[in-house]
């Protein structure tokens, strides 16, 4: 008989650390969404059109598909993990190709919805 988790017991999805009731975690949610750009493919021939998109998704796995197509992702985290969290995030944002000629201008840095809050007047 398999035994079933304690799922009152919260712990940090990324470090295993035990998140106690009553100490500060993070519950992070993220969503990764397909997007495509709004070209509307030749349609003088639907067959073709009809007969590619089946080629490319025979043999594929249901779910494999699903997720090529939309993901969530939740996590919760303790504050050591939420940091680690996003500064992997910046570094992503920040850094593009160095390795390909053929990439052009490296990526406008952005901070996305990263959202930070004034500092404190004894702060500054």
């Amino acid at each position: 008989m398999t035994e079933i988790p304690n799922i009152g017991k919260r712990i940090c999805d990324s470090c295993g650390k035990d998140l106690p009731d009553g100490e500060l975690f993070y519950h992070c949610r993220t969503e990764l969404v397909a997007a495509k750009d709004a070209t509307v493919p030749d349609l003088k021939q639907p067959d073709k059109l009809i007969a590619l998109a089946l080629s490319e998704i025979a043999g594929k796995d249901e779910n494999e598909l699903l997720d090529d197509i939309y993901q969530e992702i939740i996590l919760q985290l303790c504050p050591d993990c939420r940091v680690t969290l996003l500064r992997q995030i910046h570094a992503m944002l920040n850094k593009g190709c160095e390795s390909c000629a053929k990439c052009g201008p490296q990526p406008i840095k952005k901070k996305g919805k990263l959202l930070k809050f004034a500092p404190k007047k004894d702060e500054e």
